[in-house]
């Protein structure tokens, strides 16, 4: 749980630095579908994060089955915001918010094997 605790913590520092630079150099509708690409990527990395230091927990040898796991929760979640946004429901424009999410999944995404390594204890 601690690194967990602390993959969540870099993560939000991550992500909220980008977002306050953001907010003082775009339009008001970009920034919130930005703010709203960036928020959905921190809960998504969150919970595949959880997923993948679960599936270690319970037999080392599902490293690949929780890294699987959090690929799957990733693309769902880039589906679903694509949807959303790209039909008009969420009202936030389908471009930035859209663009922010994958650029903080795949940032967020090479930040995970750096905390894990530290989980496993391997140098």
């Amino acid at each position: 749980m601690k690194k967990w605790a602390i993959y969540v913590g870099t993560a939000a520092a991550f992500v909220g630095l980008p977002a306050l630079l953001i907010s003082f150099m775009s339009e008001p509708p970009a920034r919130s579908g930005i703010w709203a690409g960036l928020a959905a990527a921190w809960l998504v990395q969150a919970a595949a994060f959880a997923i993948l230091i679960a599936a270690t927990r319970r037999r080392a040898k599902l490293v690949v089955a929780g890294w699987v796991a959090g690929t799957l929760l990733r693309l769902v979640m880039v589906g679903l915001v694509a949807w959303l946004t790209l039909g008009g429901i969420l009202r936030l424009p389908a471009e930035p918010t859209l663009v922010a999410l994958v650029i903080a999944l795949f940032g967020l995404l090479l930040l995970e094997p750096v905390i894990f390594r530290h989980e496993l204890g391997v140098r």
